[in-house]
């Protein structure tokens, strides 16, 4: 599917400004098969390559399994110029989700980061670093052509953008808004060259004493030991990740998407046979950063300590192996700027149509209208479930 867009025709620039590069007329493509997504990898790959704001949750290897494994709950956005053989300016990949909405007793269709079938820790675009403003506009038409009731981008790598694309929709046919504060947290921390400047020079004097103190009385005599996870291991450190508390049901689809893309660092801390913890990381080797994700102490006894030994060996191996950040993930707990982390954003932004009559179903989410169905019967919410069989029965007429 195509839409044309001719380009934006900007005011002149003022003398004293640089001049850029010429408004370019563009076309957006629409890809919504596992086939047609497999096609644009070369495309893909090429701006993966020029996008200064590329992350791993964003790149063709992560989101491949994600793509393949949820058929017609996804579309990929595509803008590309005119002219340039087709040449790729920007790819949004967004997940399609059917829910019920009580409050006005109806299905609708949320668009959010496609990242988010494989709970993916950021979500964004990509983006052609020369690209015009006219790809936002094209975007924006293109996407508000479909059928939906909201829009969520979730955990935007860069919001800057993000802001841009909501700002392209009519003000008067959609609201924003923005989640900030402590759910849009990311401590970071920015690695030195070595471990032990990083413990010198980084981390808390107090968190520097505990860790050498670990270090010497649990690794260092033997007591505990690291373990990587390798291919011979990954079952059982994905199963034991897995059956942490908190962990999430998809954990172990997560652990197993993150190892296909070459992209899974997983830490054990053991005793002995017995684990005692373990921490996984996706890592980003293209932009040189360490993710955590997922981990936790099997024993409430030692579970500060092990906490502290994780994240330190993991701190330690990054450095090792040449990354430039380690990212604690989403939250603002205290410990982590401990570690000598700081504060990166990463909002949620959301639109919503203004207008109910104008928030569509999408025929896509067929089958989470149906889940939704049978979940409103068990509920014993006959009203409610006869309202949405009858949304669906005009659907498909």
């Amino acid at each position: 599917m195509f839409d044309d867009f001719p380009p934006r025709q900007d005011a002149a620039p003022h003398p004293s400004e640089p001049l850029r590069p010429a408004p370019v007329a563009v076309t957006v493509e629409v890809v919504e098969s596992y086939e047609g997504f497999r096609r644009l990898r070369p495309a893909w790959s090429a701006l993966q390559e020029r996008d200064p704001e590329m992350t791993v949750f964003l790149s063709w290897a992560w989101l491949d399994g994600a793509f393949r494994d949820n058929p017609g709950r996804w579309r990929i956005f595509v803008v590309r110029a005119r002219g340039e053989g087709g040449r790729a300016l920007a790819i949004l990949p967004l997940a399609a989700l059917g829910r019920w909405n009580a409050a006005e007793a109806r299905l609708e269709t949320v668009l959010t980061s496609a990242g988010r079938l494989i709970r993916s820790d950021y979500g964004g675009l990509l983006l052609d670093p020369e690209a015009d403003g006219v790809v936002f506009a094209a975007l924006a038409r293109a996407i508000a052509a479909r059928p939906w009731a909201e829009l969520v981008l979730h955990a935007e790598v860069a919001p800057y953008r993000a802001r841009r694309l909501l700002g392209a929709f009519p003000s008067d046919r959609f609201s924003r808004q923005e989640t900030g504060g402590v759910a849009a947290q990311r401590p970071t921390i920015a690695l030195p060259d070595s471990f032990e400047t990083w413990l010198q020079t980084a981390a808390k004097p107090s968190l520097a004493r505990r860790i050498r103190h670990f270090t010497r009385r649990q690794l260092d005599a033997g007591r505990w030991r690291v373990e990587v996870t390798t291919p011979a291991t990954f079952e059982r450190d994905a199963s034991l990740v897995a059956g942490l508390e908190g962990a999430p049901a998809d954990t172990q689809t997560v652990l197993a998407n993150a190892r296909k893309a070459d992209a899974l660092l997983l830490l054990v801390l053991r005793e002995g046979d017995r684990p005692l913890g373990a921490l996984a990381h996706v890592l980003d080797h293209e932009m040189d950063r360490v993710h955590a994700i997922i981990g936790g102490a099997l024993d409430l006894d030692t579970g500060s300590s092990v906490g502290i030994l994780l994240h330190a060996e993991a701190i330690r191996w990054a450095i090792a192996h040449g990354f430039a950040a380690y990212d604690f993930g989403r939250g603002a707990s205290g410990y982590r700027q401990a570690f000598g982390a700081r504060d990166r954003t990463a909002p949620d932004l959301a639109l919503r149509r203004t207008d109910p009559a104008q928030a569509g179903f999408d025929r896509t989410c067929l089958g989470d209208g149906l889940r939704t169905v049978s979940a409103l019967l068990r509920e014993g919410d006959v009203s409610g479930a006869q309202a949405a069989a009858d949304q669906l029965a005009a659907l498909v007429r």
